[in-house]
């Protein structure tokens, strides 16, 4: 079984254009802070860039070459066909579905998820809270989902094209556990009631904000999950703006 991480990514954001390329930290882009996380963190498993074929998204085509992983490029709303032609392009059979405007995602977890998947196969595994509700319906913006490629290949066939399927490409899997197999794994102690955290990247709001927490997680010298959640702990005025951020912007 070949594994793969594929990163859904385009520049036509309609809340905020080309926010994965805009300067974040330094001369860093998400973009680059993902990839670069990415390949520390998974060696050897092939990443690709999953981008439009629209004029616009060459320059992304040509960070994926920028950064020595591979591209493949798509139809922008059907983003289900999009993820299924690069895994048929790269010969990938299980893979981690990455959105591309989460600058502190944890992507040490790929390997749980590709761990989890090897002891106790599924259609999808990701991670839940404790009411079951899956972490990519959240704001969190931590984490990542694993799916297999035949499994979205029969969502395909099931979901005739339907766009609340084919631009979300793994909620059919999850929503239908008569035909497909899910798994949630548990979140870490310290999030499984964390509602009121947002870490995934929407607006210049959010944008921003996340853009002056990373500066001071990087500056601190912070690691891990903990010295994340400490950091946002300390600063008050950061929990309320993404408190604010998650009721303007619903899920």
């Amino acid at each position: 079984m070949r594994d793969g991480i594929i990163i859904q990514a385009r520049t036509g954001s309609t809340r905020l254009h080309n926010k994965i390329l805009l300067p974040f930290y330094g001369q860093q882009r998400i973009i680059d802070i993902l990839i670069s996380r990415m390949r520390s963190s998974c060696p050897g498993i092939p990443v690709i860039l999953a981008t439009t074929r629209r004029p616009q998204d060459d320059v992304l085509e040509e960070v994926a070459r920028q950064h020595g992983i591979f591209s493949f490029r798509g139809e922008e709303d059907n983003v289900l066909a999009r993820f299924l032609g690069a895994a048929d392009a790269y010969g990938i059979d299980r893979l981690i579905r990455v959105c591309s405007d989460n600058p502190f995602l944890q992507t040490d977890s790929f390997n749980e998820l590709f761990r989890e998947h090897s002891a106790e196969p599924a259609d999808y595994i990701s991670y839940g809270f404790p009411d079951g509700c899956p972490v990519i319906r959240s704001h969190l913006g931590l984490f990542a989902e694993l799916a297999t490629t035949d499994a979205l290949k029969r969502a395909a066939v099931c979901a005739a094209g339907r766009p609340e399927y084919v631009e979300h490409l793994t909620t059919y899997l999850y929503t239908h556990p008569g035909r497909f197999s899910s798994r949630l794994l548990p979140l870490p102690e310290s999030l499984r009631q964390r509602y009121d955290l947002r870490f995934t990247l929407d607006t210049p709001e959010d944008f921003s904000l996340l853009q002056e927490v990373y500066a001071l997680f990087v500056e601190k010298e912070l690691s891990g999950l903990e010295g994340l959640l400490e950091l946002v702990e300390e600063n008050p005025g950061y929990l309320g703006k993404m408190r604010k951020n998650i009721r303007e912007n619903g899920k």
